[in-house]
């Protein structure tokens, strides 16, 4: 692939061309090979077909053109990058029993009654009360409100953490069952941000095609921040279900006046869907041009590796995890994980969880 004598390197490989093809994301553009949500698959990547969307294959390819440079052009100086770690929570449901209807209080109980859930089943018995005090706050016996828990572990690690808010509704089956710029809601973003934590933007369903409601909703977590005393120069966001068109999506979210996204991996498989794990700049393969819009890839989903996880098969999702986190190491690059806080009311998930902070101070 590279060959080199004393007059410099030549690559059989169009590096540039294949960064380009992947950070654009132009492989999606017009397919039709599309999920129930209108997402590009995980199935339907070349990555995915040819067993190397768990490998950040952009970077891995820089590191041998750096190489190339550095000995065709000896006193050049590469910029190192240095890994980290970025956990991310979208606010779906904040809590499981409160800031919703009577009747889907009901459903709750009863739909958690009929599974036999093993969660804290004094939960249960306190539910109509959690319910009733969620008109103020957010009860701490909620099984969903993991909140706190989250911040305590990841300020223990030295880490800041970003929690994203649905902020409108386009979709009222699928978006949040809670309503935006509830006095609760506003009390949690106000704690995040005392805790030095983030507060973003998670939008609704159908704003991933609609570039008027994105920029409504963005505007209204403005709003909501600045009666919460939430004080941030900017504001990033993941889209709901993890739904993006490109170009459509990161125009407007450029147009809504946000900072960063975090949308990109897959809903069902783990991976590098931009072959990198890097931030970088967006840009329209449409239009030809760089937007201000910055991405971060979403490494891992948490559901990708404990949907369905049996106590006794934890070790090999923590392993899994563990070799995302390596490859994201070895190039110095970022290690995004998206952790919904209803994924961790059982102690086997808690436990996977701290697992990832324990091989991140590992690394680091």
């Amino acid at each position: 692939m590279v060959e080199h004598d004393e007059q410099g390197c030549l690559l059989h490989y169009d590096v540039l061309g294949l960064a380009y093809w992947m950070l654009s994301r132009h492989e999606e553009l017009g397919s039709y090979a599309l999920d129930p949500h209108g997402r590009f698959p995980a199935e339907a990547s070349h990555a995915f077909r040819h067993g190397y969307l768990e490998r950040p294959i952009v970077d891995e390819w820089f590191e041998v053109l750096g190489r190339a440079m550095r000995i065709t052009w000896p006193r050049l100086s590469l910029r190192q990058h240095q890994y980290s770690i970025r956990l991310t929570h979208d606010v779906d449901t904040p809590v499981r029993y409160g800031l919703i209807g009577a009747g889907r209080l009901a459903r709750n109980i009863m739909v958690d009654l009929l599974r036999e859930r093993q969660r804290d089943r004094q939960a249960l018995l306190r539910a109509p009360a959690l319910w009733k005090r969620s008109e103020q706050r957010l009860d701490e016996r909620d099984p969903f409100n993991t909140f706190d828990w989250i911040m305590d572990r990841s300020e223990k690690a030295g880490l800041r953490n970003a929690f994203y808010f649905i902020c409108g509704r386009t979709d009222n089956r699928r978006d949040g069952h809670y309503p935006p710029g509830h006095p609760a809601i506003l009390t949690l973003m106000r704690r995040i941000h005392k805790r030095g934590h983030e507060v973003g933007l998670h939008p609704s369903y159908n704003t991933y095609l609609d570039a008027h409601a994105l920029k409504t909703e963005a505007d209204q977590l403005r709003r909501f921040c600045e009666q919460a005393g939430v004080r941030q120069q900017t504001f990033g966001v993941r889209m709901h279900y993890l739904r993006w068109q490109t170009p459509e999506t990161p125009r407007g979210l450029e147009a809504a006046g946000l900072a960063y996204d975090t949308t990109l991996g897959y809903a069902r498989h783990p991976g590098f869907r931009c072959g990198t794990c890097h931030e970088y700049q967006a840009f329209d393969p449409q239009r030809g041009q760089a937007l201000k819009l910055r991405l971060r890839p979403l490494i891992v989903m948490e559901s990708t590796i404990i949907q369905g996880l049996r106590p006794q098969d934890s070790r090999a999702a923590e392993a899994r995890l563990a070799r995302l986190m390596r490859a994201c190491h070895r190039v110095g690059g970022s290690f995004t994980l998206l952790w919904h806080n209803t994924m961790l009311e059982y102690p086997h998930q808690r436990q996977v969880y701290e697992s990832v902070l324990k091989r991140h101070q590992e690394l680091a």
